[in-house]
């Protein structure tokens, strides 16, 4: 009788921690059933990964939690305490970290509404690069010279953030100074024809040049062309080059400045 009294207190005391066990386990599988038909879902409506991770990550958690107390009822123990305790340390992680907690907020905007995506080329006050990734408290781009740059979100919404790459098309923007002894009617013929000769640049809009301004020793040809955003680099430095030649070809200088030094020998 003492052995069953026994037996009976030992399975009255292991009973609730094998439940406990079996919803901890039980819970781990589901969560990762759920995270996996998020994941599907999400990536089939095509949105950004940073979002997608910063979704599964919230998905994840939340479960755990869910799991954990589940588990801790189980086995008997009163989870409205412990409930209390993480909201009174909640307030003072949040008045500890507040400046963290802006970026935080920062990031959820971002992934939301977001104002640029991973892959996007952007410029910000001190940076430019490529988005690599988009967290909770940075956002890290990568540099034209290969550097990975950790930005705060909080920075990145309260600056001004260009985005080179949202749009399909860019236009560029080149500057081309010839003499004033030159004709500008034939320097413009000449920039035109070499940027509408170049593959990569868009029949529309048109190519055009104008005289854009009058400088101290140079008329100064503008001349403007749309390009595909991804081909915006190539196609510039292309046409830097080939204008010039055109216009070398023509017989038409472009000028630089002059420095006369006369010396005299008293």
């Amino acid at each position: 009788m003492d052995f069953d009294f026994s037996l009976k207190g030992v399975l009255t005391l292991l009973l609730p921690l094998f439940k406990g066990i079996i919803i901890l386990i039980a819970g781990y599988i589901i969560t990762k059933c759920i995270i996996r038909i998020a994941d599907k879902g999400l990536k089939k409506g095509r949105l950004d990964i940073s979002l997608i991770n910063f979704i599964e990550k919230a998905i994840k958690i939340v479960c755990y939690v869910i799991v954990l107390m589940a588990a801790l009822s189980a086995v008997g123990i009163s989870t409205t305490g412990i409930i209390a305790a993480f909201s009174a340390a909640g307030v003072a992680i949040a008045l500890a970290l507040k400046d963290s907690l802006s970026n935080i907020a920062g990031g959820i905007i971002l992934l939301i509404a977001p104002r640029f995506s991973t892959g996007d080329h952007i410029k910000e006050s001190e940076y430019e690069g490529i988005v690599v990734s988009v967290d909770l408290m940075h956002t890290t781009i990568r540099t034209f010279d290969n550097l990975q740059v950790a930005i705060p979100n909080g920075l990145l919404m309260n600056n001004q953030i260009v985005n080179y790459s949202r749009e399909e098309n860019r236009r560029i923007d080149l500057v081309f100074p010839i003499a004033y002894s030159d004709d500008p009617q034939k320097a413009k013929a000449v920039a035109e024809k070499t940027a509408r000769a170049h593959k990569k640049v868009l029949s529309s809009p048109e190519v055009f040049a104008r005289v854009g301004e009058y400088g101290e020793s140079s008329v100064n040809i503008h001349l403007k062309a749309w390009c595909k955003t991804s081909d915006f680099a190539q196609v510039k430095y292309d046409l830097l080059e080939q204008v010039r030649e055109s216009l070398d070809r023509e017989g038409i200088e472009i000028p630089f400045n002059r420095l006369d030094i006369q010396i005299r020998n008293n």
